[in-house]
Parts: C-alpha cells; sequence; structure tokens
C-alpha cells in the first residue's frame, strides 16, 4: 500500500510533543497552515517509511516514536545516517526523489505534507521559508558532528555523544532514566561500531559507575559530567 493510500486527514490537534523549538519561530497561523495541509499516518516497529529512490512526494514530521534514515548496502551491510525523534522534520527539501531508506525504530505516527503545499506555504509565509531554512542549517550541522564523531572519536567516545545526542532529544527523568528505543544494533550501525564493541563499551560504561542498564531500551545515567567529558575526548 502507498504512502497516499495509507494516509488519513489530521481531525485532531497536533500532540504535545509538536509544542518543541521547531516551532518557537512560527506563529499561529503559520501552525493552522501546516495543520490543514497535514495528514496522519502509523508505522509499526520495523516498518519502512519510504526506500531510496522512491518518489519523494511527501515531507515529513515525527509526532510521537522514532525513525532512522539509513542506507542499505548490496552485501547487507547498513550505515545508519540520522535519527529523527518527536517534533523533527525529515523530506522536507523539494527533491525528486528519496536519497535514504527512512524506517519506523519504534512504533510511530508521522504527520505528511505534500511537498507542493510546502512549497506554496513557503512562498507564501517568510516565517514558514525562515524555519525551514533553519532546519537545513541544522541538518548541515549535524551532518558535519556525524563526520567528526566517525572519522575522529574512539569508540567509547562515540557512545558517550551519542547518548547525549539522545537525552538532547527525548531527555531523562529527575533520576537520570532514559529512553533508549533503538537497539543496539541500530547504535552500532550508526556509529559505525560492531554490535559488540557497542555492547563492551555500555558494559564498561556501567562497570565503571558513569551509567545503569535496566533493560534493553532504558539506561541510568549516574554521572552526566563524566559523560559530557568522555564525548568531549577530555576524560
Amino acid at each position: 500500500m502507498s504512502i497516499a493510500e495509507a494516509i488519513h486527514p489530521v481531525t485532531s490537534r497536533v500532540p504535545a510533543s509538536d509544542a518543541d523549538s521547531n516551532h518557537a519561530t512560527l506563529s499561529d497561523d503559520d501552525l493552522k497552515a501546516l495543520h490543514k495541509i497535514g495528514s496522519r499516518i502509523h508505522f509499526g516497529r520495523g516498518e519502512t517509511v519510504f526506500n531510496e529512490g522512491d518518489s519523494a512526494e511527501y515531507a515529513y514530521k515525527v509526532a510521537s516514536g522514532t525513525v532512522r534514515l539509513c542506507k542499505h548496502m548490496s552485501d547487507g551491510r547498513r550505515q545508519i545516517a540520522q535519527f529523527l525523534f518527536p517534533g523533527e522534520f525529515f523530506s522536507f527539501m523539494d527533491l525528486q526523489e528519496h536519497s535514504f531508506t527512512a524506517e519506523a525504530v519504534n512504533d510511530v505516527v508521522l504527520l505528511c505534507y505534500p511537498q507542493k503545499q510546502i512549497e506554496r506555504l513557503g512562498e507564501e509565509r517568510l516565517t514558514l521559508r525562515r524555519r525551514f531554512a533553519a532546519l537545513l542549517t541544522r541538518r548541515v550541522r549535524d551532518i558535519q558532528n556525524h563526520l567528526v564523531m566517525l572519522g575522529r572519536q574512539t569508540a567509547k567516545e562515540r557512545v558517550a555523544a551519542f547518548l547525549l545526542h539522545v537525552i538532547e532529544h527525548i531527555g531523562m527523568d529527575k533520576n537520570g532514566l532514559m529512553d533508549l528505543p533503538m537497539s543496539r544494533q541500530d547504535m552500532a550501525d550508526y556509529l559505525g561500531l560492531t554490535i559488540e564493541t557497542v555492547c563492551r563499551v555500555l558494559s564498561a560504561m556501567k562497570r565503571e559507575g558513569l551509567i545503569g542498564i535496566p533493560n534493553l531500551h532504558q539506561l541510568v545515567v549516574k554521572n552526566f559530567g563524566a559523560l559530557n567529558e568522555l564525548a568531549d575526548g577530555s576524560e
């Protein structure tokens, strides 16, 4: 079934996760304009949103859940380029086709916007145009940071930096408990490591008292300062 066949009009207000920094510079009128052209679609864990090479007909925003953008190699290897968390847009540029495959890490709800209508709104509304320009700037920054991570950081530094990245987007509670929606293999494929290395590094961090690991999809940050220093390469 195609995206166009699966989506249905948004009939309720955007959930609370929408009220984030991505909307900080948008007026109520801008939000209403986006809401009018938006449609909502659900994906289960592991389902494909679109494949690399598919026609890019929609822009998307994550309403809930986590999405991964990845490349699948012919020999079965995979490189994850980005994780997208609630409130984040993706595929919002006017491209002919998708350059990555998008998959649901867990249960996901997306808001979908036709590319042509996004382009029209950008032409009509300066604040929207500036917002999307800011999103593109941020995406370039994220790519640069990811390249530095892959090229210069040690395995331990990469894992520490990744945990801080997740905290930045999802947060943690007052006891340091954070959700980790992606699997260890997802982490490995994003960090350019093997799953064995990721597990070994997490175990070492646990022994050193930096983190606790109550289960596969949660961590407890016990020493945020030390984790931050490790990610910066200053430990």
